[in-house]
């Protein structure tokens, strides 16, 4: 009898694994035919990191009407996280790729989208909640920094451009995206774009 109920309890313990794990998956594909349909303009874009950071990446960055000012975003636990929030009306991207790190009960995967190698990803309205920003070599166009015109301090920019931009997000959004050349791949481990 004992046996028997070590058994089920085992049984038990299995199915709620195979829950979890088909869960996982179901997620894991959802996120990417979302992925998709932003990638083919059919959705607005929104992305957010559960709580935790994304990664950005680009080999060129170009963008027009570009501010930067500083913010807090919350935190799972509550507390809140200091990030840049970097504002663009329009911009294009090439080589770009974005990825977000997904813990499952089966180990970690990363969600991976790769997109503009051959025609650069069309962007308006883009705003992007960053606690870093790098790249190799920049130019401003039209700079100020200080007030801003619509309130607030920090910086901003007629023209930027960017060579081999570096971005770890919390949250990102925009009114159009606009790409081609989409690869979106689920990969076991850590596969993130930089």
């Amino acid at each position: 009898m004992v046996e028997d109920a070590r058994s089920a309890g085992r049984t038990d313990h299995r199915l709620d694994r195979r829950r979890l794990a088909a869960a996982s998956v179901i997620a894991l594909a959802a996120a990417g035919g979302l992925l998709l349909c932003v990638a083919h303009g059919v959705l607005a874009v929104s992305v957010a990191g559960s709580g935790g950071a994304f990664k950005v990446s680009g080999e060129q960055l170009a963008g027009d009407g570009v501010t930067e000012v500083t913010d807090s975003v919350p935190e799972q636990d509550g507390t809140r996280h200091p990030v840049a929030v970097v504002s663009a009306e329009r911009a294009s991207v090439r080589g770009l790729c974005a990825s977000l790190l997904v813990p499952t009960p089966l180990g970690s995967f990363t969600l991976r989208g790769a997109a503009g190698r051959t025609t650069p990803a069309q962007v308006t309205g883009l705003m992007v909640d960053s606690d870093r920003v790098s790249g190799t070599d920049a130019t401003f166009t039209g700079l100020r920094v200080g007030p801003l015109p619509k309130g607030g301090i920090g910086v901003r920019a007629g023209h930027t451009a960017v060579s081999r931009t570096r971005f770890t997000s919390w949250l990102a959004t925009a009114g159009s995206f606009r790409v081609h050349d989409v690869d979106v791949t689920v990969r076991p481990g850590r596969a993130e774009c930089y």
